[in-house]
């Protein structure tokens, strides 16, 4: 028996222990929405021979959301703990830990001590800690949209990201896809552009700067003599009526004090 057979006959045996797991996931927010502007993180999904609806699954729509499973388990496809999602103020994040991903062949393909990716206004990354595939060690950050063939059993992409016509990211921080059969998500999320791409609206007008003020109460820039020898041309730097020199003007003015 091949290779491939063997695999899609293991995913098959396991169809009836996934759809039994799946059951204890909670169904509030298992269904995802695409309205215009929504943030939103799931930290597993599946397709293929055995489904697992987005889990758990949040959507800022109706403001800050929240979710998390201690655990769930898949049978020989998949274990997974502490999975958490969360999506609000224009940012969304989804992890899980302790995971181990197999096709019921033996020897696990994936296993890592934490999965996150995350997103904010258009933009994502995400991280991989003491995440193996085989037996090849994964880098902590890896670039976008790595892809790491797996021969005769499956394709990896390491953060995956997809950029929508409306400025929306998707970000994967693991996608497997096995033999054309089957697919396996791990920490996505979505968010929807920031301000910057939708033209700056909203931002605080800048003060146009002001001639400087002349008033008395200002400390003089400049000194014009005038023909009666005082500083400045103000009233109360002419002589009186009588002839009087004109009572000086106080000027702030700041000495060092020395000695």
């Amino acid at each position: 028996m091949s290779r491939k057979k063997a695999v899609a006959g293991g995913i098959g045996v396991l169809a009836t222990a996934l759809a039994t797991s799946v059951l204890l996931a909670p169904s509030a927010g298992a269904t995802a929405t695409s309205g215009e502007g929504v943030n939103s993180a799931y930290a597993i999904a599946a397709k293929g021979l055995l489904g697992i609806d987005p889990s758990p699954y949040v959507t800022d729509e109706d403001g800050f959301a929240q979710e998390s499973l201690a655990k769930l388990d898949v049978g020989p496809l998949a274990q997974v703990h502490v999975l958490n999602a969360s999506a609000g103020a224009g940012q969304a994040r989804a992890s899980v830990a302790d995971v181990k991903v197999g096709l019921g062949a033996g020897k696990p393909l994936l296993t890592a001590s934490a999965i996150e990716s995350e997103c904010e206004g258009g933009k994502g990354t995400s991280s991989l800690a003491k995440a193996k595939l085989g037996d090849v060690t994964l880098d902590v950050k890896a670039p976008t949209n790595t892809t790491v063939a797996v021969p005769g059993l499956a394709s990896v992409v390491l953060n995956k990201q997809v950029k929508h016509d409306d400025g929306s990211i998707t970000v994967t921080a693991i996608s497997i896809k096995v033999d054309n059969i089957q697919t396996l998500d791990i920490a996505s999320v979505t968010c929807a552009p920031g301000d910057d791409d939708n033209g700056g609206g909203g931002e605080t007008p800048t003060t146009k700067p002001t001639t400087p003020s002349t008033s008395k109460s200002s400390t003089p820039t400049s000194t014009k003599t005038s023909s009666g020898g005082g500083a400045g041309s103000g009233a109360g730097d002419k002589p009186d009526a009588n002839g009087k020199a004109p009572r000086p003007t106080p000027v702030k003015a700041h000495l060092d004090v020395t000695g």
